[in-house]
């Protein structure tokens, strides 16, 4: 791909991002000044870095985009739906063509032939607007205020004041007036100019008993206060509500790429991710070789070499620490915000509610939490079929809310939380909740499991069945659901990013789905046992505890085993039989036990040796060996052996 195409296409989606979240701020509340000016900033960007290229009628579109946009700015035309609707779709439709321009490097055939509709959708807004020339469309923000709100944007004041413009009466004095006592009687006085109202007399002609000032001015204090001040002189002022957004920028060009703070520009570059993956690669790898230290120096104690065997400890912890900095701050290169992943549900939750008829607010908790790049860009699909499902499943249509007493607008909650060495994000509704009993017919009826089987289960249990494949208790099928592949391959995404769903739900409430989920998956801490005579990782976030087990404790269950861990009664298998690598040996002694969680249950699984514990990069299984079940990786042990390492909910 060219290069320029290839940053162009990183910069657009950046723009197009910030557009689309603006203009839906600017849905919610049409007064937030702040939010406009970025739209409009946004657009004409993406216009000039269209420029650049050929890509058809693209420019001429945003140009019409952003002269609605600038109309709005002017205050000429009222800031509502039927001005936001239209640049959406052009948003839409520009971050739809990105893909196609990267491959070929011009627009898409079939972009291209939207484009006269998307013009047909621009012009018809600015004729509805010509046509309607609403009477209460807001007054433009005057010159002298503008001036004052670039000031004090540029000054780092933030939040809302009041701009003043103040010119006394020449006869003022002979009122009794005094100018600056009055302005100087303003609550937090921020800021205070006074010139004069024209070029300054001859001396001749000063005639010091006429006011000739100009007094402009900005407080942090109410209106309704800064009218009190000037009640007596209402004719002589004028008072304009500013918004000052406290990241607003100052000393830059005023048209930039992003909406980023000079500060952060400075400090950041982007770098191809393929180099950082290699930093972790080569970080993996001495890790290995720190690791071979260890077999080293034992080598060295055998042929009678204390000194030796110590100096090469002592190197090798020095190296261990060195290489821990360097992994740590490789591995931190690779984290990113959530909010990378987030921001793309505010334009998907308004499009899709509107499309299925129900009003929703969606709230969005946690976005600055970071994770391992890999897995925040692989949360999206399971997120979406989690929202999708919340949009369809979940809330009631507003009727339906509003004869139970619920507000009429549904509420859709996207939290993250990071929780030691793992981030959990919810999904959650306030809508209907989940039934365990239609839950339950609806299993039953797809052949998932039979009438005695479900008959047994607990609700819980019940409901856990909705991550089964196939599995759907919707009638029908619809755009949105009802093919039973939603919530499967929500399980399926989340586990092969190492991570566990859990659902919540309670009838008549709503239903929330919990995704737990590692922070980073580069370095896996393992338990290294030993079955048959082979050696096998083990990871120690699947290890709850480990137990030594007497002969004399193990009961015979049916066709199992198991034995009792304070008042627990704990199954208990064979890590040789799960393999079918060898029988178990026969032992007259105790059982190394690894007490193992699978779900909600814990489950023993007895080993003949554990070894001991290892930090390693694991590899995924490629070539003939992908796709083993049970098998999570390799990874390379210090004296050079391979190491398989377990997924041991598979095995279990």
């Amino acid at each position: 791909m060219d290069e320029l195409i290839e940053q162009f296409a990183i910069e657009a989606r950046e723009l197009i991002q910030q557009a689309s979240e603006d203009l839906m701020a600017l849905e919610a509340n049409p007064r937030a000044r702040e939010s406009l000016e970025s739209a409009f900033r946004a657009i004409h960007t993406l216009k000039g870095s269209v420029g650049l290229f050929d890509f058809g009628p693209m420019a001429g579109i945003l140009h019409q985009a952003e002269d609605l946009l600038s109309q709005a700015r002017a205050g000429k035309i009222v800031v509502d739906a039927a001005l936001i609707d239209p640049i959406l779709a052009i948003i839409e439709w520009v971050d739809d063509s990105i893909d196609g321009i990267s491959q070929t490097g011009g627009l898409p055939e079939a972009q291209e032939k939207q484009a006269t509709r998307l013009l047909g959708i621009l012009n018809g807004a600015v004729t509805a607007r010509d046509n309607d020339a609403p009477a209460d469309a807001p007054a433009a923000i005057p010159d002298w205020a503008l001036s004052l709100h670039q000031l004090m944007s540029a000054s780092g004041a933030a939040g809302q004041m009041i701009a003043i413009r103040y010119e006394p009466h020449p006869e003022c004095f002979f009122s009794g007036d005094d100018p600056l006592a009055t302005i100087s009687s303003l609550p937090d006085l921020r800021h205070l100019t006074v010139s004069l109202k024209e070029p300054q007399p001859l001396p001749e002609k000063f005639d010091p008993f006429r006011c000739g000032l100009l007094i402009e001015a900005v407080s942090g204090t109410s209106l309704a206060e800064a009218e009190a001040v000037f009640r007596l002189i209402p004719d002589q002022v004028k008072l304009f509500v500013l918004t000052v957004a406290a990241d607003k920028r100052a000393g830059i060009a005023p048209e930039p790429a992003s909406g980023r703070s000079p500060e952060r520009q400075s400090t950041t570059m982007r770098v191809d991710s393929t180099r950082i993956d290699k930093l972790v690669e080569i970080a993996g790898e001495l890790v290995t070789a720190k690791n071979s230290l260890v077999p080293l120096s034992e080598e060295a104690r055998n042929h009678g070499n204390g000194p030796l065997a110590k100096r090469i400890l002592s190197s090798h912890h020095e190296i261990e620490r060195l290489v821990a900095s360097l992994y740590g701050a490789v591995t931190q290169a690779r984290m990113i915000p959530l909010e990378n992943t987030f921001r793309r549900f505010p334009r998907l939750v308004r499009d899709t509610s509107a499309r299925i008829g129900k009003a929703v607010d969606l709230v969005i908790e946690g976005e600055t939490v970071e994770a391992d790049r890999e897995i925040v860009e692989n949360l999206f699909e399971p997120l979406l079929h989690l929202v999708r499902n919340g949009l369809d499943h979940g809330l009631e249509p507003e009727d339906d809310r509003l004869k139970l007493s619920k507000p009429k607008r549904g509420r859709l909650l996207l939290r993250a939380r990071q929780r030691g060495d793992q981030i959990e994000i919810e999904v959650a509704d306030d809508g209907r909740g989940m039934d365990p009993q239609r839950v339950r017919a609806a299993a039953v009826d797809r052949g998932i499991l039979s009438e005695s089987q479900a008959s047994t289960l607990s609700e819980t249990d019940i409901l856990q069945l909705v991550f089964a494949p196939g599995f759907s208790t919707a009638a029908s099928i619809s755009e949105l659901s009802g093919r039973g592949v939603g919530l499967d391959a929500v399980h399926t995404s989340v586990k092969r990013l190492g991570g566990t769903v859990e659902l919540q739900s309670v009838p008549g409430l709503g239903t929330s789905f919990f995704l737990k989920l590692p922070i980073s998956f580069s370095m896996t801490q393992l338990m290294i046992v030993e079955v048959g005579g082979e050696r096998y990782g083990v990871p120690i976030t699947a290890i709850v505890e480990t137990h030594k087990l007497p002969l004399s404790a193990i009961q015979s269950v049916r066709a199992g085993r198991a034995f009792v861990l304070r008042d627990r009664t704990i199954p208990l298998l064979h890590l040789g039989e799960l393999l079918q690598v060898a029988a178990p040996n026969s032992q007259s002694g105790d059982l190394k036990v690894l007490i193992v969680r699978a779900g909600q249950e814990d489950i023993g699984v007895a080993v003949d040796a554990i070894a001991e514990r290892a930090e390693t990069l694991t590899r995924p299984l490629a070539g003939l060996l992908q796709g083993v079940a049970g098998i999570a990786g390799t990874t390379l042990l210090g004296d050079g052996r391979v190491l398989l390492v377990l997924n041991m909910e598979e095995l279990l």
